[in-house]
């Protein structure tokens, strides 16, 4: 179960974010782009759900490797450098290839997924470098995926502020998600993660409309380079 005052605070932080999303979003209003379009509308939820996905990944990738080696900040340590390096990766792999479908990563990201519901104490007593590279491997590997339908999706974004807004609010969403460990357990959180990254790719499918969506090829080469930066 949720214990009551986890749900209260759940409940403070959701009205705290939803109190200041409607008060950023008036501010910007006025020197807003036209209303977004049909595509815009997707990339901004596709870029809400990878928010909230990546929390709950991120969030049991720290777990599980603290339950493989102990919870110490050298553990912690080794896990963040595993996602960071992924998305460096898939930063890198986007400017290289610049891929135009997001499909194939979708495919990949969610059989990423699936095989982080496997227990990690399959790796127990193998090669101690062996252990370490392959158990980051697994639980860094979502990372990947996600970051290159991220920088997809960002290139393909009329909106770029609005477009990271949705994320980081899609990440608020992920962070108050994690509490349904306390029901399902961490081992399982990674189904709600699964979910997650479902909607983004269901609610983005939406086609290009023709309302002058097109990018050139130098703003998208501009807005990968922002990416890279972020």
């Amino acid at each position: 179960m949720i214990p009551d005052l986890n749900l209260r605070g759940m409940a403070t932080m959701g009205v705290l974010s939803l109190v200041l999303i409607f008060w950023f979003s008036r501010r910007t209003a006025a020197t807003a782009r036209p209303p977004q379009s049909g595509q815009q509308w997707s990339v901004t939820l596709r870029m809400f759900f990878l928010g909230a996905g990546f929390m709950l990944v991120e969030t049991k990738a720290v777990v599980n490797m603290a339950l493989l080696f102990g919870s110490t900040w050298i553990v912690n340590s080794i896990v963040f450098s595993a996602v960071l390096v992924m998305i460096l990766l898939a930063n890198v792999f986007v400017l290289l290839r610049r891929p135009k479908s997001v499909a194939p990563f979708y495919i990949g990201l969610l059989a990423a997924l699936a095989l982080n519901l496997l227990p990690l104490d399959l790796f127990l007593g193998i090669n101690r470098q062996v252990q370490i590279g392959l158990s980051c491997l697994l639980v860094s590997l979502p990372i990947f995926f996600a970051g290159v339908v991220f920088a997809i999706s960002f290139a393909q974004s009329t909106q770029p502020n609005t477009a990271l807004g949705a994320n980081i609010a899609g990440a608020i969403l992920g962070g108050l998600s994690e509490y349904t460990s306390m029901v399902l357990g961490f081992q399982y959180l990674m189904l709600v993660g699964i979910g997650f990254y479902g909607l983004s790719w269901i609610l983005g499918m939406r086609r290009r409309s023709q309302e002058g969506l097109q990018h050139s090829p130098a703003d998208q080469g501009e807005q990968f380079r922002v990416e890279v930066a972020a």
